[in-house]
């Protein structure tokens, strides 16, 4: 997207205008670390921060519609004239059009059509769901096959075993590293018992609680059905603008729902919920961390209710966790617990069993730890660790504020209060920046995981204010320009190796070129620490690299470290390094 005439026009703002639209504790901010660097108060520095942090998404605000107007000269204004009512056309008054063109609402239309075309902006920035996209689907299976690796048709194995067990309601957690393939051996798993088990009687319902995730697991199912599937079958898609049929009949096939749309339509349709009760044969939750949550599993088990004269039906979970024990961590205990202790991961003793004469050949040991074996087998990313340390340690005005407590995800994690708070220590960012600076100088794709919004528009715009180019992605942006940073960010012809993000890349998202992961929150949570270093996480075998660096920041955070989630990855690191620059500064 070309937001140069945007900027152009951001220039002729007053510097204060500017300030206030970037964030004035934002500024204030940036102030302070470089108090002798005028160029901070260059207006076209500014703009370029406000292009990078919040793109065209700040035309939403009609008050900034209507100034940044009448930035545009006579010409354009009056241009506006030909897309206006009948009424407006022969208007000469510029007041009069701007207040009509700043007044509509920001959705797509003629009139607003012509202010992005204005500023050169070709991309449909309005764009939603495919309107013409069908919630319900038919798909068809050509005559191929396509195989599982050895350990993935292990677990599809063990898995069809227990939905063919005599065990009613039978409930099971797949846990498997991330990038080992878990929602294509799940898929393969489900075509299998949907086909063969359940005569392709019933419906298969998938819940995830994001359009990226459900998107993906929609692709893997569609992928592994034109494989391995027999005949045709219908899909129905059930979140954002999809509905499904309300009229009664009974619906077989495979379902793919968000939680946010099967929760409203079990508060305001209770006739539909109970009809997906009723054909429901089997659950599949993905990134199953959060079924513990407590309306998330309020939902479930009502899925999982049996009443008289319907068919059984069984729950899988999936989850990625690390090496260690699964109950080692009260969060994922808690999963467990709600799985009924039913844990199908992968068995390294099988796995070398199946590659014994392969071992024997190479005259080699056995591999009892599966991230190693994975690694050697390049499914799984070798992972060089740096901790980053910086000259002054958290203060204890900001110490104070530590609590841990309970997430909307269903774990427990460091408040976000803290989080912001530790967000904003200059003595951090300026160590973090340094590394980024590094990073960049030496074209590494890195994705930067932040610890809030503030601090991730902070970290863009001081490496803005230092030239250096970069995206964010955040939840509160539109989806386009969300979709325009990631693109940029895999297009390796574009120069842009530096992509910050809140809360949004955890899942759903795969770049095979990413080359660095840069953790800069602290978690007490194995699940989302899971998350964020499983970007990185994926070999060759699996579309991604040979190796990956992690960067992440040691706090001071002293009791809570023992318990950080970064310690139950150890079996991971490859080798585990502290940034040597940033020693040399605390000594």
């Amino acid at each position: 997207m070309d937001l140069t005439r945007f900027k152009k026009v951001l220039s002729t703002y007053a510097t204060d205008e500017l300030k206030a639209l970037l964030g004035n504790n934002l500024a204030d901010m940036l102030i302070e670390w470089t108090p002798n660097d005028q160029s901070l108060f260059k207006k076209t520095t500014l703009a370029d921060m406000i292009a990078t942090i919040h793109g065209v998404t700040i035309l939403k605000d009609k008050s900034f519609r209507q100034l940044f107007l009448t930035r545009l000269g006579k010409n354009d204004i009056l241009s506006f004239r030909d897309v206006m009512p009948k009424k407006y056309q022969a208007s000469t008054d510029l007041k009069e059009i701007v207040e009509f063109v700043a007044a509509r609402s920001w959705r797509k239309d003629n009139v607003n059509d012509h202010l992005l075309s204005l500023l050169g902006i070709t991309e449909d920035i309005f764009q939603q769901e495919n309107s013409e996209e069908d919630a319900v689907a038919c798909i068809s299976a050509p005559e191929r096959f396509f195989e599982l690796l050895d350990y993935q048709f292990v677990v599809k194995q063990r898995l069809l075993n227990e939905l063919m067990s005599d065990t009613p309601l039978v409930r099971m957690l797949v846990q498997m590293p991330t990038g080992t393939g878990k929602t294509k051996t799940a898929m393969h798993t489900i075509v299998h018992h949907f086909n063969i088990n359940l005569n392709k009687q019933g419906l298969v319902i998938w819940l995830a609680h994001t359009t990226e995730l459900l998107y993906q697991a929609y692709e893997t199912f569609i992928s592994v059905w034109r494989h391995l599937g027999k005949g045709d079958v219908k899909t129905y898609k059930l979140w954002g603008k999809f509905d499904i049929p309300d009229d009664g009949e009974p619906l077989s096939g495979f379902l793919f729902c968000g939680f946010q749309k099967l929760m409203s339509i079990a508060a305001s349709k209770p006739q539909v919920f109970n009809r997906l009760v009723e054909d429901c044969r089997l659950v599949v939750v993905d990134e199953a961390h959060k079924a513990a949550a407590t309306e998330t599993k309020k939902l479930i088990n009502g899925l999982m209710i049996r009443k008289p004269n319907m068919s059984d039906r069984s729950l899988i979970g999936l989850t990625a966790t690390p090496g260690r024990n699964i109950s080692d961590n009260e969060d994922i205990q808690r999963l467990v617990n709600m799985f009924e202790g039913r844990i199908i991961g992968i068995d390294p003793e099988i796995i070398n069993s199946i590659n014994l004469s392969r071992v024997k050949a190479l005259n080699a040991k056995n591999e009892t730890d599966i991230i190693r074996h994975f690694q050697s087998r390049q499914i799984l990313a070798k992972i060089h660790r740096e901790r980053i340390t910086y000259p002054e340690s958290l203060s204890e005005r900001e110490l104070r504020k530590l609590r841990i407590q309970a997430t909307a995800n269903g774990y427990d994690d460091y408040s976000k209060k803290f989080i912001e708070t530790i967000g904003r220590n200059k003595s951090r960012n300026l160590s973090i920046l340094d590394k980024l600076i590094h990073l960049n100088e030496d074209k590494i794709p890195t994705i930067v995981f932040a610890c809030s919004v503030e601090h991730g528009s902070l970290l863009s715009a001081a490496l803005t204010l230092q030239g250096i180019n970069n995206a964010c992605v955040f939840g509160n942006m539109d989806p386009v320009m969300r979709r325009q940073a990631i693109r940029r960010f895999k297009d390796r012809e574009d120069g842009l190796n530096i992509l910050i993000n809140f809360e949004v890349l955890t899942t759903g998202f795969d770049a095979t070129n990413i080359k660095c992961v840069f953790i800069t929150r602290p978690t007490q949570s194995v699940v989302l620490y899971s998350q964020m270093i499983g970007r990185g996480l994926r070999g060759p075998m699996m579309g991604g690299n040979e190796t990956c660096l992690l960067v992440d920041i040691e706090d001071n955070l002293k009791k809570y470290d023992e318990s950080s989630a970064f310690r139950f990855f150890e079996n991971y690191w490859n080798y585990d390094i502290k940034s040597e620059h940033n020693q040399e500064e605390k000594v």
